[in-house]
Formats: C-alpha cells, sequence, structure tokens
C-alpha cells in the first residue's frame, strides 16, 4: 500500500471562509486505486504566497513526521501557493520520493528552479483563446520532448490536454528540463532528470482520466 500526501488547497465555503482542505478532483483520481491511500497535508502558514519568494522558514517542521510517512506526493492546481508548497516540493527532491505537481504547484516547482527568482511575474498572462477552458475538455496539444522521461511513459510526440490556467512560465531555470510545449510555445511540462519521478504539469490529468493521465498516474505509483 502507498501513502500519497495530497497539499491541501483554499476553498470558501457559503460564509466566504476560506477552508483548506483536499483537492477533490485529485483524490478523485487516486480513489479507484486499491493500492494507494491519501493523505491530506494542510498548509501551516496564515497568508498565502503569491510572489513565489523562498520562506522555508515560515513552515512549522513538526509537520515532517507526516511526510515522512509518505511515499510519494501531489501538489495540485488552486488559487494561492503557501511556503509549505515549496517545503513539501524541497522535501520530495531531497529524499528522492515521487512528487507530481499540477498547474499552480507546476509554476511552484519551476520558480523554485528560476534563474532569476526575482523576475517570475504572477501577471503574466497567457492567450485566454487558446489555454483558459473547461478543466473536463481538451483545450490544445503539448509536444513531447522525446528524450523526456515523460516520452517514455506516454510514448507519444504530442497528446491532447485540458487548459485551465491564466498564469505561465516564461523564465530561463536551472536543473529541470522542459519535458512539453504548447503549440505557441509556452511550457507545458518539466521533469527533474536525476530523480525517479519529480514531474510538474501545466495541465489537469485529474480531469480528463484519458490514456494519457493513466499512464502518468500508473508512472507515478509504480
Amino acid at each position: 500500500m502507498h501513502v500519497v500526501g495530497i497539499v491541501g488547497r483554499a476553498y470558501y465555503n457559503k460564509d466566504n471562509q476560506d477552508i483548506i482542505q483536499t483537492h477533490d478532483a485529485v483524490r478523485r483520481y487516486l480513489y479507484n486505486r486499491d493500492d494507494v491511500v491519501c493523505l491530506t497535508l494542510l498548509p501551516t502558514e496564515k497568508d498565502c504566497l503569491n510572489n513565489l519568494e523562498p520562506g522555508e522558514d515560515k513552515v512549522d517542521t513538526r509537520l515532517d513526521y507526516l511526510l515522512d510517512m509518505c511515499d510519494a506526493f501531489i501538489v495540485p492546481g488552486g488559487t494561492n501557493a503557501y511556503h509549505f508548497d515549496e517545503y513539501v516540493i524541497n522535501y520530495a527532491i531531497r529524499e528522492d520520493k515521487p512528487l507530481l505537481a499540477i498547474c499552480l504547484g507546476f509554476q511552484v516547482l519551476c520558480s523554485m528552479f528560476a534563474n532569476e527568482r526575482s523576475k517570475f511575474d504572477m501577471s503574466k498572462r497567457v492567450d485566454l483563446e487558446n489555454h483558459l477552458g473547461k478543466p473536463d475538455e481538451y483545450k490544445h496539444e503539448v509536444i513531447i520532448n522525446r528524450d523526456s522521461k515523460l516520452s517514455n511513459i506516454l510514448l507519444e510526440n504530442r497528446i491532447p490536454v485540458n487548459s485551465v490556467h491564466h498564469d505561465i512560465i516564461d523564465f530561463d531555470m536551472h536543473t529541470i528540463e522542459v519535458n512539453a510545449l504548447s503549440d505557441d510555445n509556452i511550457i507545458e511540462g518539466v521533469e527533474h532528470p536525476d530523480k525517479k519521478f519529480i514531474m510538474g504539469l501545466q495541465w489537469h490529468p485529474e480531469y480528463i482520466v484519458d490514456e494519457y493521465s493513466k499512464k502518468i498516474l500508473d508512472s507515478f505509483i509504480k
């Protein structure tokens, strides 16, 4: 049995209270597997991280015992990121535990390896016509780098994906490598070449569980 830690995301209830809970689509992405149990990991900071500057000192390290219990991690999409996201990502890289970072999680992962992190711009927007669609519908294709781990997983050069994001990654990065691009040259995926499975995707495989999403999930769990 594998324990997958899912970083919590903020939602608003009917009283407009900010509630941190498990990303439901990600939970359902794992739900039908009989070899996985999910553990929700809640950020400890009060303030969200919108400028994505380093701040691991703001995280309560007493949560490490929960991370030690996990075999792998998912950092999902959402509206607000926290320093805890970065803390979990760094833990996964350091311990070489599988990590799947999706949409906002992907952007946090990329920002951590930016050559000039101060230039990360949360106001940089994509062409909404091409990239902002419904989560359960294909919006465009991505081109897969033939020399990437993602290519070895999918065994395809191009795949259709959904697209539900406003911000883009348009800066130079070190260590991690780009494994997927959109037709209009937007970075759609990255991976760490020296780790078993450290991967970030701009699209949402949990919303369209097609053959490609299943291959990614199977590889992540394996």
